[in-house]
C-alpha cells in the first residue's frame, strides 16, 4: 500500500475511534434518560392515584354541603314563606320557624361562614353572617346571578372577593355554593347563598400538597376555586399564575413536567365524575433531580475525557485532511453560483489531490461547453428572429396591396392619398429593425393607421373603440405583435358580414397584477372549435391560416418565456377574443 493511502487510512481510524467514544457516550445517555422516564412514569402513577383519591374525599364534602342546601331549598316552609313574600304576607310564625330549620342546617357544616336566602325581587329573607364577611352587596349579588344563570338549580361552586371589615384590605376572597331555589314542580322561588372559607376544602388538600407542593382546584369553568398558596395571604390580588399548568387541556388524567419559579414539578389532573370540579396538583422534583444530576454529571465527566483525549490525537492529524476538502468545497459553492472560472490548489498527493485535479478539468470542460451552448443559443435566437420578422412583413403587404387592387378595379377612385399616406406610415414603422425597441403608444398608433385603411376601403360603418391606461403608453414592446390580431379580424372574422350588419371592434389594454394585458374584440363569426384548439396548443395549420398569429406567440415565447403568450376565446356567431399577456418592468410601471 502506498505511503500516501496509507496516512489517509490511519487518518480515518482515527476519525472511527472518535465515533465509537462519542456513540458509547450518547448510548450511555440514552439509557439513563430511559431510566429516569420510567421511575418518573412509576411517580407519576401513583401522585394521580393520589390526587384522584384526594377528589374522591373532596366530592364527599361537596355532596355534604349539597344535601344541606336541598334540606333547605324543599323544605315546604321556606318554598311557603319565599312564594307568598311576593305578595307581602309574611308571617312571624312561620318566619321563626324557618330560621329554627334553616340555623339548625347551618350547624351541621361548620364551614359554611354565612348563609343568605333572598326572594325573586332580590328580598333577604334570611342571613347568616359569623363575622368573616360583610351582607351582600347589589354588584356582588349581579356577579352571582350571573354564576346562576342556565344552572337550572344546581348547586354552583366559584371563588369570589367579597367586602370583610375582618381583614385589614377590607375584602377576602371566598368559596361560594348558590343555587336557584327551585320547589318540587321546578318553579323557581328564590336564591340561595353559602359563603365558605378555605379550610373547607385545605384539610383534605393538605394531605397531597405537602412540603413544597403545589395544588389548584378549578371550578366547572376553569377557574381557580382553591390554591394551596392562596391560603397564606387570602386577600391577594393575584395569588396564581396567569396560566395554571394543564388548566385548558382536555384529557382528564392529563400530566406534564413544567418548570416553576420553585423548581421543576410534576403536575398530573383529574377531572370529577360530574365534570364540575378538576384537581391540579403538582410535586416537587427537586430531589429526584438533584440525584439524576449526579448521576449525568459522572457520566459526562468520563465521556468528556475520553472526548479530550481523541480530540487532540485527531487534532495533529486531521489537518490535513479537513483542509482540502474544505476548499473542495468552496470551490464546487463558487462554481455551483455561477463562477466559472473557479479552480482548486492541490498540495498533496493522496486520494484528495486527485479529487481536486477531477474537479479542475471538470470546470475547465464545464466552462468550454457553457461557451459553447450560449453562442449556439444567441445564433439560433437571432437567427429565428430574423427569420419570422421577414416571413411576417410580406404576409402582412400582400394582404394590404391586395385588398387596396380590388377596391381600385371595382370602383376605378383615384382619391387615395389617405390611404396611401397610411400605408406608408405602416410600411416605415414594419421595416425598421426588429432589434430596435418600440413602445405601447408607438404599437397602438400603427394599428390606427391600419384600421383606417379598412374603414376607408371596406368597413366604413365599423364600430371602434380603444381603451388603454395612460401610464402604460411609454412601456416597451416587441414590433408588430398586435397587428396579426387586428388583421384576422378582417380578413376572417367579417369576411361573411354584411354592409347591414354591425361591427364591433374594441381594443383594450390594462394591467392584470404584474402583467401587461391587450384584449382583441370583435363580434364576427367566431372560430371553428377544432381550429380554436389547435391555436391554444401552438399548433401550425396546413393551409397557412393563422400565421401571422402563430409567429407572434413563437416571437413571445422567444423573447419573454412562459407564463406569457397568448390566450382565446372564441364564441359562434357572436365574436372572438385575442389576449395578449406579456411582462410589465417596474419602470414601466411608475
Amino acid at each position: 500500500m502506498p505511503f500516501h493511502t496509507r496516512s489517509l487510512v490511519v487518518k480515518l481510524i482515527l476519525s472511527l475511534s472518535l465515533i465509537v467514544i462519542l456513540t458509547s457516550s450518547i448510548t450511555g445517555i440514552i439509557v439513563y434518560r430511559s431510566n429516569q422516564n420510567m421511575f418518573r412514569e412509576e411517580i407519576r402513577s401513583q401522585f394521580l392515584q393520589n390526587n384522584k383519591q384526594a377528589l374522591q374525599r373532596i366530592n364527599q364534602n361537596i355532596h355534604e354541603v349539597e344535601r344541606i342546601s336541598q334540606s333547605i331549598v324543599f323544605h315546604p316552609t321556606v318554598v311557603k314563606i319565599l312564594t307568598n313574600s311576593l305578595n307581602n304576607e309574611d308571617k312571624v310564625e312561620q318566619l321563626q320557624l324557618m330560621y329554627d330549620m334553616v340555623s339548625q342546617a347551618k350547624l351541621d357544616a361548620p364551614h359554611i361562614r354565612a348563609m343568605f336566602i333572598f326572594n325573586l325581587r332580590g328580598d333577604s329573607y334570611y342571613n347568616a353572617n359569623y363575622g368573616a364577611v360583610s351582607m351582600l352587596d347589589k354588584p356582588t349579588r349581579s356577579i352571582i346571578n350571573q354564576e346562576l344563570e342556565g344552572t337550572n338549580g344546581a348547586l354552583t361552586w366559584f371563588r369570589l372577593k367579597l367586602v370583610s371589615s375582618a381583614d385589614p384590605s377590607g375584602y377576602r376572597y371566598m368559596i361560594i355554593a348558590a343555587r336557584q331555589m327551585k320547589s318540587t314542580f321546578q318553579e323557581t322561588y328564590g336564591t340561595l347563598v353559602l359563603v365558605l372559607d378555605e379550610g373547607f376544602f385545605s384539610e383534605v388538600i393538605d394531605d397531597i400538597g405537602q412540603d413544597d407542593g403545589i395544588v389548584y382546584l378549578l371550578d366547572r369553568k376553569d377557574r381557580l376555586l382553591f390554591s394551596q398558596r392562596s391560603q397564606d395571604d387570602a386577600s391577594a390580588e393575584s395569588d396564581y399564575p396567569e396560566t395554571i399548568p394543564l388548566q385548558h387541556d382536555r384529557e382528564e388524567r392529563a400530566s406534564i413536567v413544567q418548570s416553576t419559579d420553585r423548581g421543576n414539578y410534576l403536575f398530573v389532573k383529574n377531572t370529577s365524575d360530574s365534570g364540575i370540579f378538576k384537581l391540579i396538583s403538582g410535586l416537587g422534583l427537586s430531589a429526584l433531580d438533584k440525584r439524576n444530576a449526579d448521576i449525568l454529571k459522572t457520566i459526562a465527566i468520563s465521556g468528556l475525557s475520553s472526548i479530550l483525549l481523541t480530540g487532540l490525537l485527531l487534532t495533529l492529524t486531521s489537518t490535513r485532511l479537513l483542509r482540502p476538502l474544505g476548499n473542495l468545497v468552496s470551490g464546487m459553492r463558487r462554481l455551483r453560483s455561477g463562477q466559472m472560472n473557479t479552480r482548486v490548489e492541490v498540495r498533496s498527493k493522496d486520494e484528495l489531490a486527485f479529487l481536486g485535479e477531477s474537479f479542475n478539468d471538470m470546470a475547465d470542460n464545464i466552462q468550454t461547453l457553457v461557451d459553447e451552448v450560449l453562442l449556439k443559443q444567441l445564433r439560433e435566437k437571432e437567427a429565428e428572429l430574423r427569420a419570422i420578422q421577414a416571413q411576417l412583413n410580406p404576409h402582412f403587404l400582400y394582404n394590404i396591396l391586395n385588398e387596396i387592387y380590388w377596391k381600385l378595379y371595382l370602383q376605378n377612385a383615384k382619391d387615395t392619398a389617405g390611404i396611401i399616406q397610411s400605408l406608408s406610415k405602416i410600411l416605415q414603422y414594419s421595416l425598421k429593425p426588429i432589434q430596435q425597441p418600440s413602445t405601447l403608444r408607438e404599437e397602438l398608433e400603427q394599428l390606427r393607421s391600419y384600421i383606417n385603411i379598412q374603414m376607408s376601403l371596406f368597413h366604413p360603418d365599423l364600430e371602434l373603440d380603444i381603451r388603454t391606461d395612460e401610464h402604460l403608453l411609454c412601456m416597451e414592446m416587441q414590433r408588430l405583435l398586435l397587428q396579426p390580431a387586428v388583421e384576422n379580424v378582417f380578413v376572417h372574422a367579417f369576411a361573411d358580414k354584411t354592409k347591414a350588419d354591425k361591427k364591433l371592434l374594441r381594443i383594450h389594454v390594462y394591467r392584470e397584477q404584474e402583467h401587461l394585458r391587450v384584449d382583441v374584440t370583435d363580434n364576427g363569426k367566431g372560430i371553428e372549435p377544432e381550429m380554436l384548439r389547435k391555436l391554444a396548443a401552438g399548433e401550425r395549420d396546413v393551409h397557412g391560416n393563422h400565421l401571422g398569429i402563430h409567429n407572434v406567440e413563437r416571437r413571445i415565447q422567444l423573447v419573454y418565456g412562459t407564463p406569457y403568450g397568448l390566450r382565446f376565446e372564441s364564441w359562434p356567431d357572436a365574436g372572438t377574443t385575442v389576449s395578449f399577456i406579456l411582462p410589465i418592468s417596474k419602470e414601466d410601471s411608475v
